[in-house]
């Protein structure tokens, strides 16, 4: 049988209709399954095609004539063609095909016939389908009963080319093959890549400017490659010039996309066809639509987002915005009351088509030529729209305020929504890199100015809470259309902005963002171009060089597939952005882009194919079309590619500092064991006497809210932990396990018996450690000073002990120094201090005060933990309480202490030989913390040249911390929750900008997206992130991309590991977590290891402690990598063999962890004044801040008395979000902090010049006045404001530009230089 691909007879000259059709597929019919009789059968010839005809019905021979009867005479009658016998036995009620019979009468597919070339006993049948793009005036499509069958009819099709020639016995293709030879489509057919991969896989930007038909839009882009951008300070990197030539690209040319839902395929012929298996829709032509003006911003962290903004906004600021295509007025007609006149007729022609006009006799134009009449009609005249009343529909029966048509004017400028922590690190950027840009920024405020204001400005600066107010206080509204009018009223919908670009966007994405308006106003918004901006479109996208193996495998880890639960979260996080009423990125716009289009469902499309799971048919029968392979693979990629701009890391890494990574590891001193080797008593206490099975288990479900709590103290515990767990509290849970052990009414085993013995022997040596009862009294560290002034340290100490070294903390050392600094340098005046008693006396009333202050909280605390603990946990155990630590850090925390650092001018100006000779040998020696021991060491080390960041996860922690910092003069800032915003931006823009500030102690959690902290250069975790994506944030605030490559210096990161705790479980996990586990982890007992591991916690060896169990080392299951670095070390531990007793227990010294190098007390930079705690930080504009906040004048002005009072820092409580700001004193900014500047969040800066720098320029005015004029008749320097409703205008970018800042709402102009 001659094969039946052989035929020399082309489809469309053998049925001339066919060539309208696509050669889709086959279906095969076995003989038994046809329904054909034998001699039907028979008649079927090979290699013979038999062409079924649509609506054909069965045949009936004709009555013959007279003279044809006589003819006919003893002849068969004749046989009914083939075709038609082959139709009615196919399409019959019975028959094989019936189910495409509606579709062939109808004319939506075409059937051929044939045997099978292999298989004589099967039939082929070619099934030909109407495209969806053809003949459709003279074909409906609109039959939803006609396209369900079409879509069971291509689920049954085999798309084999071998079918096609007749060989049946070949393998069965399901879905047609993809036919497109360009690398997205070779990317596609390759193994599935992760989401991950295809986000590091997006190419770097090219743009080619040559493709921008706008002449003015095409120059833009050349200036912005060639960074010859007017107005812009900072030459850009070649990456930054690159992404915003292509977002002017974006924004200006059109882009013919091809619809991503379209598969391009090939026919068995070879012929290509576009095919969405979803919809069942087949065409022959593509469909394509414009693609997004605008899209989603994705530079890596550090690479300069914001300046990439400012660059595209400055490169463009004299192209105005255009009306949308749809509601332009192509008449050209302008109907006028009067006949104007030449000048307004021409205004009105420019402003009407988008002519930009200001760089040709505006205020950008050259050599600083300006024609103010033209100016004036052009402002006369500007150019608008008018949105059409929408028609009401016809179902409705709610006659409600007839709508009106509004109209929308064309506006230069660009609107900038940002995180409220933001806003003035917007502000610093745009003076630091631009000059000339008029910017107007409201935050808290919400006074917006009135239209003819607004259309003034290049730059709207908006905050996410001040936008989401916009919509009012109500219930949101529902979202609506943007034609269906406008959701508030407001000036801003009256406006067509030129773009909308939204900082960290990704919020956009999530419904847990607790940005529930923010969408909805930013839907309504008019603007020519949107844009999204942010590093990580989702949590799981971040950037990894996929090209090169790392050096310690974590990327390679990380860039492994997920489970389909965490990408497909991804996945959802991603669709959300791109089919979101903002960016309405066709087709999978939700809210329809068009009359025709209510767009396509992310979810069917991406979300659902990417899993393995079969998929329903849309009549609920069998499978669905299945699509070709790779198509969602391309269909991903297609969207990814259109929508998101980026450098791939590779392209950027070498600009970015270098990271050195290190794991310290530190052995714990005798008092960390202890602390720890408590918890572990406390979680075998429990255990054991719960058979770990009741519900006064730790580890019960129901206790989980203790169990959260007790692994947090644990945590911190490897930091310090010498205030949890009381003497009375240890004494009742040890008494407890003993009549346990002595009543033997409940069963153990041996092994719990020896836990248990061990537990009890740990804690009566803990019950009887002085040290331990020290901290339990004053819940501070203690911290051991050799050479104590007059050797008289016993007042002054925690013990009330002679001798020396004198163990103490940092409270006591600070009213010490409080005490001593006006006498510093005067010996006969410290002689008299002493004899005359006032020296001890001074230090008995600080140490009473200290025990007195603890005494009732401690009290509270114990009868707090008595009833919530004893009552529900098995063993009367705890999970521990630092009870007085909230009191104590309350004013340490919010920034409120009194300061004891000296004055800007007596820095370094003290020599040690001037101090008096009791004083000048008083160091600190060691603390009982290894990890606090090992940090000082660090900073006193690095802090001269390097500014440094400190992060914690436990306010205690950044308590203790800063309590020593403090005492040793190191100037540092506490970046914490209890902060408010505009002190968190205030200490981050005076960190960065005043280099006499060293040290930022940050919480981990607030290590948000987009804060920059590029002055440091030394980084510390005090306790291993599991999250390898959190740690990666935190690093990326330090490591970013510098204007200036000479200030690029590598970033040390350091993370403190203390040997035998949780630490190193917690390092561990990190090297082996897969970015699926890290999602899923929430906190440290959602890990199983680390869960598993804190269940069977051993105890640590101690000197004085005989274990009869396996010591901890061997629990934990991990190499002992060698100490890194210096410091740290205590006391050697002692084997589980030794069998010490509690002679052995080393003295109260000896059981905390030596400093590397001993630090004065009374030496460094030590002044004879104090200062305000808010020197030298960003002058703050109080007219910016709400009336109840502005600090009084006591508050501001009453320095003196502050400074004379001796006041302890638990005694202060104030409130942590209170920003009681003061003026700065005229010595506060050293000449070196004029290279930026930057402000907190409601906040102002008094700029001495404007050439894109700024200088600190203090005042001594609390209401922030301007001063008179000086000598040389100049006007004094302005504050600019950066509060809410702060306005910055400027003029042309010339050598001197006009400067004036105004604030909204009251605030008086002022002009300077």
């Amino acid at each position: 049988m001659p094969s039946l691909g052989n035929t020399s007879i082309p489809d469309a000259d053998r049925c001339p209709a066919l060539g309208r059709y696509i050669a889709a597929g086959c279906l095969v019919v076995e003989r038994g399954d046809s329904g054909l009789p034998d001699d039907v059968w028979a008649r079927i010839e090979g290699g013979q095609w038999y062409d079924l005809e649509p609506g054909c019905r069965p045949w009936h021979l004709p009555e013959p004539s007279p003279s044809q009867a006589l003819d006919a005479i003893g002849e068969p009658p004749p046989a009914e063609p083939l075709s038609r016998v082959l139709n009615h036995r196919f399409f019959g009620v019975p028959g094989s095909l019936s189910f495409a019979g509606g579709l062939l009468r109808c004319g939506w597919v075409r059937l051929s016939v044939a045997l099978a070339s292999d298989r004589p006993d099967r039939l082929v049948v070619r099934v030909y389908i109407l495209p969806d793009d053809v003949d459709n005036a003279i074909v409906p499509r609109s039959d939803a009963n006609l396209k369900k069958a079409r879509a069971a009819l291509l689920a049954r099709l085999d798309f084999s080319p071998d079918v096609w020639a007749g060989l049946t016995t070949r393998d069965r293709r399901d879905a047609p093959r993809l036919l497109d030879d360009s690398e997205d489509s070779a990317r596609a057919r390759g193994a599935r890549p992760s989401l991950l991969e295809m986000f590091n896989s997006i190419p770097s930007p090219a743009p080619i400017t040559s493709d921008i038909d706008d002449y003015d839009a095409q120059e833009a882009a050349d200036n912005l490659l060639n960074s010859r951008v007017a107005g812009l300070d900072t030459a850009l990197y070649l990456h930054q010039r690159r992404s915003a030539a292509l977002m002017v690209h974006w924004e200006s040319q059109k882009r013919l996309m091809l619809d991503p839902r379209l598969s391009k395929v090939a026919d068995p012929r070879g012929q290509p066809w576009y095919y969405d298996a979803i919809a069942g829709t087949c065409l022959r032509e593509p469909r394509f639509y414009d693609g997004p003006c605008g899209g989603i911003l994705a530079e890596d962290m550090g690479s300069g987002k914001t300046l990439i903004c400012l660059s595209l906004i400055l490169a463009t600021r004299h192209i105005p915005a255009s009306a949308p295509d749809h509601l332009r007025d192509g008449s050209g007609v302008v109907v006028r009351p009067r006949v104007g006149s030449l000048a307004d007729m021409a205004a009105a022609y420019i402003t009407r088509n988008s002519v930009p006009w200001r760089n040709v006799f505006g205020d950008l134009a050259p050599y600083g030529v300006e024609y103010p009449r033209c100016v004036a009609a052009i402002r006369r005249n500007p150019a608008s729209y008018t949105i059409p009343i929408p028609p009401r529909p016809r179902s409705t029966r709610r006659l409600g305020p007839s709508p009106t048509p509004r109209t929308v004017y064309l506006s230069h400028a660009s609107l900038v929504v940002v995180p409220s922590n933001l806003v003035q690190q917007w502000k610093h950027e745009i003076a630091k890199h631009t000059s000339g840009l008029a910017v107007l920024s409201i935050d808290k405020d919400l006074t917006v100015p009135p239209l003819e204001r607004l259309l003034e400005h290049d730059v709207v600066l908006f905050s996410f809470s001040a936008f989401e107010k916009l919509a009012g206080s109500g219930r949101p509204h529902r979202l609506r259309p943007r034609e269906a009018g406008p959701l508030w009223d407001s000036p801003l919908d009256k406006i067509r902005f030129k773009r909308c670009i939204v900082d960290e966007g990704h919020k956009l994405g999530s419904s847990m963002s607790g940005l529930a308006r923010l969408p909805q106003v930013l839907s309504c918004i008019h603007a020519a171009a949107k844009w999204i901006v942010t590093g990580t479109p989702s949590k799981g996208l971040f950037g990894v060089e996929i090209d090169s193996e790392a050096r310690d495998g974590s990327a390679a880890q990380q860039t492994a597939a997920s489970p389909h639960a965490i990408e497909l979260d991804d996945l959802k996080r991603v669709g959300s952005l791109v089919s979101s009423s903002y960016l309405r990125i066709r087709p999978w716009d939700c809210t329809g882009s068009g009359p025709r289009d209510s767009g396509a469902s992310w979810h069917s499309y991406v979300e659902r194919p990417w899993t393995t799971a079969p998929r329903p048919r849309p009549d609920g029968g069998a499978d669905a079309p299945k699509e070709p392979s790779g198509a969602v693979e391309r269909r991903l990629w297609t969207t990814l590619r259109s929508v998101i701009i980026r450098h791939r890391l590779s392209d950027v890494s070498n600009l970015l500092p270098v990271v050195d990574r290190r794991v310290v590891y530190l052995d714990g001193s005798f008092q960390d064991r202890l602390a720890l080797n408590l918890f572990s008593m406390m979680i075998i206490f429990n255990a054991v006497q719960s058979q770990r099975t009741d519900q006064d288990y730790f580890f019960h479900p129901r206790q989980r809210s203790a169990l959260s709590q007790l692994v947090s103290n644990l945590r911190q515990a490897s930091f310090f932990g010498g205030a949890f767990f009381s003497p009375n509290e240890i004494r009742k849970a040890v008494k407890t396990a003993e009549e346990f052990l002595e009543e033997g009414k409940i069963p153990i085993s041996t092994e719990d018996e020896a836990l248990l013995r061990d537990a009890i022997a740990l804690g009566r040596l803990a019950e009887t450690n002085a040290l331990k009862r020290c901290v339990n009294v004053f819940h501070e560290i203690p911290l051991y000073v050799e050479d104590f002034p007059w050797h008289a340290g016993r007042e002054w100490s925690l013990d009330f002990a002679e001798g020396d070294p004198v163990c103490t903390d940092s409270r006591l050392i600070s009213a010490l120094q409080k005490l001593l600094r006006p006498l510093v340098d005067a010996p006969t005046s410290l002689q008299l201090l002493f004899q005359s008693g006032r020296f001890q006396a001074c230090g008995l009333e600080e140490r009473a005060k200290g025990i007195r202050d603890n005494k009732a909280a401690v009290a509270a605390a114990t009868a707090r933990l008595a009833e919530s603990q004893s009552k529900t946990l098995a063993g009367n155990t705890g999970f521990g309480e630092d009870s007085n630590s909230a009191k104590h850090r309350s004013s340490v925390l919010s920034g409120k202490q009194e300061d004891t650092r000296p004055s800007a001018e007596s820095l370094g100006r003290l020599p040690e030989t001037d101090i008096a000779a009791p004083l000048a040998q008083a160091k600190l020696v060691s603390t009982a913390s290894a990890k606090l021991s090992y940090l000082i060491d660090q900073i006193m080390q690095h802090q001269e040249e390097e500014q440094i960041i400190v992060f914690y996860d436990n306010d205690n922690v950044a308590y203790y911390l800063a309590g020593v910092l403090e005492i040793l003069q190191v100037e540092h800032l506490i970046y914490a929750k209890g902060l408010s915003l505009e002190r968190r931006n205030q200490y981050v823009v005076t960190f960065n900008t005043n280099p006499k500030f060293r040290v930022l102690l940050m919480d981990i959690t607030l290590a948000a997206f987009g804060i920059d902290i590029q002055s440091a250069s030394r980084i510390y975790f005090i306790h291993p992130v599991l999250n390898p994506q959190v740690e990666a944030q935190a690093i990326g605030r330090a490591r970013r991309i510098s204007s200036n490559t000479k200030d690029s210096r590598p970033v040390t990161v350091e993370t403190l590991v203390l040997r035998g705790s949780v630490d190193e479980v917690v390092v561990r996990r990190r090297r082996e977590i897969t970015q699926a586990e890290a999602r899923k982890c929430r906190g440290l007992l959602d890990d199983k290891p680390i869960n598993n591991w804190i269940r069977n916690v051993r105890n640590l060896p101690l000197p004085g402690l005989k274990l009869l169990s396996a010591s901890a080392e061997d629990a934990v299951g991990t190499e002992q990598p060698p100490p890194t670095g210096s410091g740290g070390g205590g006391p050697p531990s002692a084997p589980a063999s030794a069998g010490r007793t509690a002679d052995d227990v080393p003295p109260s010294p000896a059981q905390t962890a030596p400093l590397a190098r001993p630090q004065f007390l009374f030496g460094r930079g030590f002044g004879r004044r104090p200062v305000h705690p808010d020197e030298d930080l960003a002058v703050v504009d109080h007219r910016s801040l709400p009336a109840e906040k502005k600090p009084n004048a006591k508050e501001s002005g009453a320095r003196g008395a502050a400074v004379a009072e001796i006041t302890d820092r638990s005694r202060r409580k104030r409130s942590p979000g209170d920003p009681e700001l003061v003026p700065a004193s005229a010595s506060a900014t050293p000449a070196s902090a004029s290279a930026s500047f930057g402000v907190g969040s409601g906040a102002g800066l008094w700029l001495g010049s404007w050439s894109g720098q700024a200088t600190a320029t203090p005042s001594s005015s609390s209401s922030r006045i301007p001063s008179p004029p000086d000598a040389t008749g100049a006007p004094p320097p302005v504050p600019l404001g950066s509060g809410a409703g702060t306005e910055i205008e400027a003029g042309p970018a010339r050598k001197k530009p006009r400067v004036r800042f105004a604030e909204l709402g009251g605030g008086e102009d002022a002009s300077g230089p």
